[in-house]
């Protein structure tokens, strides 16, 4: 008797956790959202960039604190295969360093940015050029304003927030990071409309017919 009931109440055990394990399987992952805030505090974030030696840094900022720019560099170090880039200022280094530290590792980059701020005092984009990265600047007469990235083509980084270091320790910002894909969408498919309308190909080729419909007009 002893024996049926102990097996029984094993059957019942088992089966508890199995259904546990279905019911888990069966629940949707969350998505993500987050929202940061900013001014940021200043910490050292020298882990991000060398992980294998977290303790390796005694710089006098406060260390192993996470702020909303830490929340924003782990994001944008967590892309496993592309990043497309959409920023009107970029003069930030540690975000500079992060996109290179991506770019070592090989995931495809991407950026755009407005032609007038590039070569702004501390601007960082050409420092991305020299490292091989695509850059595309807007060809258009109005400000390229955008501030948006796109990872892996599923996670969106959008907001108020230049990537500069005045917005990230100063200035009053936001930025909302979703992997809702009714969102991230949308920035997919400008991004691409902007890539298209920014190829220097296609600027010099409109540039160079213009003579020769000029020229077909005087022969007419």
């Amino acid at each position: 008797m002893w024996t049926v009931k102990v097996v029984g109440l094993g059957v019942v055990a088992l089966s508890l956790e199995l259904l546990a394990w279905f019911l888990r399987r069966r629940r949707p992952e969350r998505t993500l959202n987050e929202v940061l805030f900013f001014p940021s505090e200043m910490t050292c974030v020298e882990h991000f960039f060398r992980p294998s030696s977290p303790h390796s840094c005694f710089c006098s900022l406060p260390h192993g604190i996470e702020t909303s720019f830490a929340r924003l560099l782990h994001h944008l170090l967590s892309a496993t295969s592309s990043l497309d880039l959409c920023v009107f200022a970029f003069s930030n280094m540690d975000l500079c360093r992060a996109i290179l530290a991506l770019h070592r590792k090989g995931i495809i980059i991407r950026v755009l940015t407005d032609k007038d701020y590039t070569a702004i005092t501390g601007s960082q984009i050409g420092i991305l050029r020299k490292s091989g990265i695509c850059v595309r600047c807007g060809v258009g007469s109005v400000y390229m304003h955008h501030k948006f990235a796109v990872m892996d083509h599923r996670l969106l980084i959008t907001g108020s927030l230049n990537w500069t270091l005045t917005a990230v320790q100063s200035n009053m910002e936001n930025i909302v990071i979703t992997e809702e894909p009714e969102l991230v969408q949308p920035f997919i498919k400008e991004f691409h409309r902007l890539w298209v309308d920014s190829d220097p190909a296609r600027y010099h080729r409109s540039i160079d017919q213009k003579p020769a419909q000029s020229e077909l007009m005087r022969e007419l």
